[in-house]
């Protein structure tokens, strides 16, 4: 059962430099083979100042990074029974590569729901929000973590 006194509770930022092979291997890894994403030039002909990286782009630092696995213990969160719910972007500006993004994720809410079925789960959404090496909002990432009872 997560941890509802952890709500409002920022953990430590992951910092994350964007390379262009990680923006084509993500583009590729989900099927989108659109030439911006995997060539600078075919970028720039479209209108964008570089390889601009895809819009689902931000899962690459928290997955690489340490940080989600600490957060759900932190939250005592039984890692064997959640289910990730969704991932929601609201972006500032495009993402491209050498920008050097840091992220602090912060729980934002824990609500406990009931299924039709009856079975209880804590709805547990975290927030990170990202900024760039100039201290600019770039985006904010919203997951939603699932821990069924």
């Amino acid at each position: 059962m997560a941890d509802k006194t952890k709500v409002g509770k920022e953990y430590p930022p992951v910092t994350w430099e964007v390379e262009r092979g990680k923006i084509a291997e993500l583009a590729k890894a989900i099927g989108d083979f659109d030439s911006i994403y995997l060539d600078k030039e075919a970028a720039i002909k479209q209108g964008y100042k570089d390889t601009p990286a895809p819009p689902t782009f931000l899962t690459v630092p928290m997955m690489w990074s340490s940080s989600m696995p600490g957060v759900i213990n932190d939250l005592q969160i039984n890692f064997m029974m959640v289910l990730h719910g969704e991932e929601e972007y609201e972006y500032y500006r495009q993402i491209y590569p050498g920008d050097k993004l840091t992220g602090t994720p912060k729980v934002a809410s824990i609500e406990e729901k009931t299924s039709k079925s009856g079975s209880r789960m804590d709805m547990v959404t975290i927030e990170i929000l990202y900024m760039d090496q100039n201290g600019e909002k770039v985006a904010k990432a919203r997951t939603l973590l699932v821990e069924r009872k």
